[in-house]
């Protein structure tokens, strides 16, 4: 069995331009053991600040340090190690990855294959399947129809979502990982 590596980032908005500045990874291996990874990273803050929302804005001066945050480089040194080969699982983890490989190739010293698996993973689409499946097997319709919430895609499997510190790159990697444990059985 493949690595699988669960993933997310928090950025300064949502145009793919817009500098990550916060990481976090937990990587399961084969035989079942972790590697967790989470840091800040350097960045320039305009203009993306000026045109966050208020709410996404308090919660980056709140906890950004940039004495703290590690040099482009060495961040994008830690991605490769956390990601690579791994499938990636995320909450719309294209989001993620696209915004990490354009910082990758802008570091300008790696290689420009993606270092994690093609295949991306996104839980939701795992969760709709299962719950779908699970209706289906009742001759029942899924009650749950799109546009998805993800939130009631959670509680639907008996995950609450309030529980993880929503909006922070470990608090939804957290997040993640409980419904992807719920849906295939737990971290084994």
């Amino acid at each position: 069995m493949s690595d699988i590596v669960f993933v997310d980032t928090e950025t300064l908005g949502l145009n793919p331009e817009a500098p990550v500045w916060e990481f976090a990874a937990v990587r399961r291996t084969g035989d079942g053991g972790e590697k967790e990874y989470h840091f800040f990273i350097d960045h320039y803050p305009l203009p993306w600040i000026d045109s966050l929302p208020e709410q996404f804005a308090n919660d980056y001066r709140a906890r950004y340090n940039p004495e703290k945050a590690l040099r482009q480089w060495d961040a994008v040194t830690l991605i490769e190690e956390a990601t690579r080969g791994a499938h990636v699982v995320g909450a719309v983890p294209n989001f993620d990855t696209e915004r990490l490989q354009r910082m990758r190739l802008r570091v300008n010293s790696f290689d420009p294959r993606e270092p994690w698996h093609y295949h991306l993973i996104d839980v939701e689409n795992v969760v709709v399947g299962y719950i779908r499946g699970l209706y289906a097997a009742k001759g029942e319709d899924m009650p749950i129809l799109p546009p998805y919430s993800s939130d009631e895609l959670s509680q639907a499997i008996g995950v609450d979502p309030t529980q993880f510190e929503r909006h922070t790159a470990m608090g939804d990697v957290r997040w993640v990982m409980a419904q992807w444990d719920a849906v295939m059985g737990g971290a084994a």
